[in-house]
């Protein structure tokens, strides 16, 4: 079984528009937050509208950049 992750807690919120608090459980800290942040902001500047939700931890996205990087 695979860990619930950030990209699940979007893809959740995006199909149904809530999150139980189960699913804020079983997050690592380091998602809840990056989550907890991303819905702030979220909700401040884009209206709540489900497709503005970033699909991708910023934090995978610092990793594959730095892996492109090292490619190049």
């Amino acid at each position: 079984m695979s860990k619930y992750n950030y990209e699940d807690a979007v893809k959740q919120l995006q199909e149904s528009g809530a999150i139980g608090l189960q699913d804020f459980k079983n997050l690592s800290y380091e998602d809840l937050n990056e989550l907890l942040e991303e819905i702030k902001v979220w909700c401040l500047y884009a209206n709540g509208k489900l497709d503005k939700l970033p699909k991708e931890s910023k934090k995978n996205k610092k990793k594959k950049e730095k892996s492109k990087d090292k490619k190049d």
